[in-house]
């Protein structure tokens, strides 16, 4: 049937809704963006077609996401953009967006929802095709009726004895009488325009039904359940954040931040890592990309020589001290005050409001804690505050860190990932007793292992248990540690005190349970550290 060989059509991508059933997810993108497996739900669709095909793309909430995302994950690709000027009430849907996409559909098209990922390969529009499956409830769905392998009939979001679904992928060669359908026949349906309207009309031609294998991303709880079928995700525990993403697609790594503040800095402070990080490809507001780098996380190479060879090029390579006086570091010294004491107060206000957790006098894994605000006011602001200016990362764990390896020596090179985007403001440099306490954080609490599950919490009233696995090498690692911190006169007790920050600072980000176990792992290694400080007996 797909023998003949079409070499003018376009495909359509009907990308401009709000997205009003993922939640919060699309709240900063469009949901067409959203990653499966770390790459775009609109990528997967883009890659079933050929490279010489059109894509026309309806585009409406949030269109500047989908623009800029795909300018750099396919810069190759031929891409044109139709603005949707409404995509939200009644009178809109999925038909008015495809006729406002009219006038760049003048041959035959393939036809895709940006909420659909089919696993076969996507024929051709030699016919008319809709792509069907089977479903048990029909009232969601336009439903067809099948007789002698042709559709004969469709209902559109109504109760009825269809066993199977049109899914939002079709095959259009007689494009002009689809649209004259659309146009002739605007009833809504469920309050909008369908594109049912149109098939309607190819009927009278003939519409062939094509079984696919589909996955739906258009609900909070679709697009879970698709991510983890791509991505064999559903044993990991889930420590992706709302409000940034990473895709890896065309050979390419591409950072997604809602707040484009953090990408125009971190573009900034390329300037000062450089050479130690990726040579930054493009940028576009939210996003920027870099070439994927060929080489293995540190995490998975741990031993005690590689380690030695890390802490020495960190001290030679990457921490630069910054010579700065007078006013300079008075600021420098109300900046590292700032990072450490204004972001955990306000850090710790959110997970109060987002749990309802109550500051309190615990039984942490058998030991009793005071209430962390007693802590607090124990802790010496002050002191902590004495930074080290140097060139920093700002996230210096393991797993943001890139083993490579020289072409002629094949000694290991390092290559920093992921790096913070300023401190407190600055931009230039920062606190090495930051970037030590991200180091120390990461021995303690191994993040590769926690998106394994690889943790138990349990709380009942007052007492608390947490436990959590780690590698066995990592005590080899922490012996190194302490060795160099020695060897370079580092105040290990502040380390531990900004550590216990670092984690309690991390518990409005994260997701139940791990920011429970996060909060009293924060509260109980901060009395141990204040403990060893004199502070409690």
């Amino acid at each position: 049937m797909w023998c003949i060989k079409m070499v003018n059509y376009k495909v359509c991508i009907l990308a401009a809704g709000v997205g009003s059933r993922m939640g919060a997810l699309s709240e900063h993108v469009n949901k067409a963006i959203l990653p499966i497996n770390s790459k775009a739900v609109i990528s997967h669709i883009i890659e079933k077609f050929p490279e010489e095909v059109e894509i026309v793309i309806a585009v409406g909430h949030k269109k500047e996401t989908i623009i800029d995302y795909l300018g750099l994950a396919h810069p190759e690709r031929k891409i044109t953009y139709v603005e949707v000027d409404r995509y939200m009430g009644p009178g809109t849907g999925p038909g008015y967006s495809i006729l406002q996409c009219k006038k760049s559909l003048n041959c035959p098209f393939v036809l895709s929802a940006v909420d659909t990922i089919l696993l076969e390969k996507i024929p051709e529009p030699a016919e008319n095709w809709m792509g069907i499956a089977p479903v048990k409830e029909t009232e969601p769905y336009c439903t067809v009726r099948i007789k002698n392998n042709l559709i004969y009939g469709l209902d559109d979001k109504i109760k009825c004895d269809n066993k199977f679904a049109f899914i939002g992928v079709a095959g259009i060669r007689d494009y002009e009488d689809f649209f004259e359908g659309l146009e002739k026949d605007r009833e809504l349906k469920g309050g909008e325009i369908q594109v049912s309207n149109g098939f309607s009309k190819l009927i009278e031609k003939k519409i062939i039904p094509v079984g696919v294998t589909w996955f739906d991303t258009g609900s909070l709880n679709t697009y879970k359940e698709t991510n983890e079928s791509f991505s064999g995700s559903n044993k990991k525990f889930d420590l992706s954040k709302g409000n940034e993403f990473l895709f890896f697609v065309n050979g390419r790594v591409i950072k997604f931040f809602a707040d484009a503040n953090i990408i125009k800095n971190r573009m900034e402070r390329v300037r000062y890592l450089s050479p130690h990080c990726p040579e930054i490809e493009a940028y576009k507001s939210n996003f920027y990309s870099y070439k994927k780098v060929e080489g293995q996380i540190l995490y998975d190479l741990l031993n005690r020589q590689i380690i030695k060879d890390f802490f020495h090029w960190l001290k030679f390579d990457l921490w630069k001290e910054k010579k700065i006086e007078g006013e300079s570091l008075l600021n420098f010294k109300a900046s590292c005050k700032k990072f450490y004491y204004d972001k955990t107060i306000d850090r710790i206000k959110q997970f109060y409001k987002q749990t309802s957790i109550e500051d309190d006098l615990n039984i942490i894994n058998g030991t009793q804690i005071p209430s962390l605000n007693e802590m607090l006011e124990k802790i010496d602001w002050e002191y902590l505050s004495n930074g080290t200016p140097v060139n920093f990362h700002g996230d210096l764990q393991f797993d943001n860190v890139l083993v490579t390896r020289g072409s002629a020596s094949h000694l290991p090179k390092f290559i920093l990932l992921d790096w913070r985007q300023d401190f407190a403001g600055i931009i230039e440099y920062g606190d090495i007793y930051y970037d030590l306490s991200k180091l120390y954080s990461g021995m303690i609490l191994q993040y590769p292992l926690i998106r394994e599950n690889k943790f138990a919490f349990d709380m009942s009233g007052k007492s608390i248990y947490y436990n959590f696995e780690i590698k066995n090498d990592i005590l080899e690692i922490k012996e190194e540690f302490e060795d160099f911190l020695k060897k370079n006169n580092f105040d290990f007790i502040k380390i531990k005190v900004i550590t216990a920050l670092i984690f309690l600072n991390m518990t409005p980000l994260l997701k139940d349970p791990f920011n429970l176990m996060l909060y009293f792992l924060g509260k109980s290694r901060l009395y141990y550290a204040l403990k060893e400080m004199g502070v409690y007996n």
